[in-house]
């Protein structure tokens, strides 16, 4: 039997045949590979928009503390303005070791525009010793004590600052 033979005209172009099933496709593993890579830029993406929202939160989170903290501090005001509104002293205190190791150092802060007379009354129960001392402290400065004359301060000591028509303040060292 002859073979059969195919007319072609010059201007066409002869198409082999579909491949056959027995050889392997040359693009099988680059679409693979190429399917992975857009799954992954996919996950990829989708992470940065999770990371993103987060970040813009926690900025949100902290803009709005900032703006609490900044509305907390409130502007310096005179002493009338304190015994009008609360009658509590406008100080702050802290207590704290000293270097030495061997007391207390006693930190007073005064929040009012002008100047601060108190009285601190000290006292320490166990040795049943008890004193008294008048200081005065300057607008919005912080005074620093470690010892009043004979008087340091120890563990057991009490402070009581009293300012008249004030609440006073007590603080116990331990």
């Amino acid at each position: 039997m002859p073979k059969s033979r195919r007319r072609t005209s010059p201007n066409r172009v002869a198409i082999p045949p579909t491949v056959a099933k027995a050889q392997p496709r040359a693009h099988k593993r680059t679409d693979l590979l190429l399917a992975v890579l857009v799954t992954l830029l996919g996950a990829a993406v989708f992470v940065i928009a999770i990371m993103a929202a987060t970040i813009q939160k926690r900025d949100e989170t902290i803009r709005s503390l900032q703006g609490k903290i900044s509305g907390n501090t409130a502007a310096p005001r005179p002493l009338f303005y304190y015994a009008t509104h609360g009658n509590n002293l406008p100080i702050i205190t802290t207590s704290r070791r000293s270097l030495s190791g061997t007391g207390y150092l006693l930190t007073i802060r005064n929040e009012c525009t002008e100047e601060l007379p108190v009285a601190l009354s000290l006292e320490n129960p166990s040795g049943a010793r008890r004193k008294t001392v008048n200081i005065v402290l300057d607008p919005l400065h912080t005074a620093e004590f470690a010892h009043f004359d004979e008087w340091k301060l120890s563990t057991g000591d009490i402070v009581v600052i009293t300012h008249e028509g004030f609440n006073s303040v007590t603080m116990r060292f331990q």
